[in-house]
């Protein structure tokens, strides 16, 4: 099973300023093998402990770390009422419960306010984490509950009496080449609409898709905070989480996601999220072009900058010269102050 963490902090404050402190703690670790991926809202870095020329070839025991630089996420409602969102975010924690537990105890020594969360719904402090590091810790320790959820607000309460923690100190600078010779990018893909009171029914616009589109092979893993539809396009009678083949989508029912300063003044959200688009892109478009058919107001937004509306998909989608590159047409990294836009959307 897959499960996502998150170090959450207070909300409203610089997050550039706690970009590096991860990956100096991690390098501190042992895992000095780094490669690091700007996006301008957020930076993916990988990194890895032996010196392994397959770098990417081993992904067990590497470290996937997002660190939201400019994006807004607020994982839950819980988080929300707290004032606190999202400064980083590890991908897939499965298998490495034990590196996790290491690294946010020697986090939290230096940013004791901040909060670790996992997707199963459990929240953890300084206290909590200091108290399974200096006992027997094993790897089953993030799917065990030593504590209710009631009970937590009266430790995250106490972590937030003071924010000391975020101006002691000055930052060191982390040194990182951006590699990508050889290297495949990854990107992420939103569709992104008007801020709803409730998204608790946007799982099932999804659904009601990928079952119009007649995709036979589609599972869907819910948590707290969002929903997970892992779906494939062949028919294979196999499948496989882990599959290059198989589309991941997050579905947002209480997150908030909001990737740029763009999209928020235009009152605009995530709704779904597409982990990984390289390899997948032609599954992706078909997804986006039956979707946008169905809610032509939203927008698709890629993470290197792109902005697609129903039209330039469809345009796309229609073009029988179409081919894999179509996530990176420079001709449609339009901005959403555009004269179209601000006609479509009344700014």
């Amino acid at each position: 099973m897959r499960f996502e963490g998150r170090i959450l902090g207070k909300a409203g404050v610089n997050k550039l300023q706690t970009t590096y402190i991860l990956g100096h703690i991690l390098m501190d670790m042992g895992y000095s093998m780094r490669f690091s991926f700007d996006k301008y809202v957020y930076s993916i870095s990988y990194m890895k402990e032996e010196n392994d020329i397959l770098f990417f070839n081993d992904a067990e025991h590497m470290i996937e770390v997002y660190s939201y630089e400019r994006n807004l996420e607020i994982p839950t409602e819980r988080a929300k009422e707290l004032g606190l969102e999202t400064y980083y975010r590890f991908s897939n924690i499965y298998g490495k419960e034990l590196i996790i537990l290491e690294l946010l105890h020697r986090y939290l020594e230096e940013n004791p306010n901040d909060i670790f969360y996992v997707d199963n719904g459990r929240y953890y402090n300084k206290a909590m984490i200091d108290s399974i590091y200096n006992g027997k810790p094993d790897k089953k320790w993030i799917y065990k509950s030593p504590y209710s959820i009631e009970s937590i607000d009266y430790y995250i309460n106490i972590c937030l009496t003071t924010i000391g923690a975020f101006t002691k100190g000055m930052l060191k600078t982390l040194y990182s080449k951006n590699i990508t010779e050889g290297v495949e990018l990854r990107y992420e893909g939103r569709i992104i609409g008007k801020r709803l009171q409730s998204k608790q029914g946007i799982p099932y616009r999804m659904a009601q898709i990928l079952r119009k589109m007649n995709r036979r092979n589609t599972v869907t893993v819910k948590r707290e905070s969002y929903n997970i539809l892992y779906t494939k396009f062949n028919r294979d009678d196999y499948f496989y989480y882990d599959d290059d083949k198989v589309t991941e989508i997050y579905c947002n029912t209480q997150m908030i996601d909001i990737p740029t300063d763009e999209i928020m003044q235009m009152s605009f959200e995530t709704y779904f999220r597409i982990t990984d688009l390289i390899g997948k892109e032609m599954q992706v478009l078909e997804i986006v072009y039956n979707y946008l058919n169905k809610f032509p107001e939203d927008i698709f937004y890629i993470d290197n900058g792109c902005f697609f509306t129903k039209a330039q998909i469809d345009e796309i989608f229609n073009n029988k010269d179409k081919n894999e590159k179509w996530i990176f047409k420079e001709r449609e990294r339009s901005n959403f102050k555009s004269v179209e836009w601000q006609e479509m959307y009344k700014f």
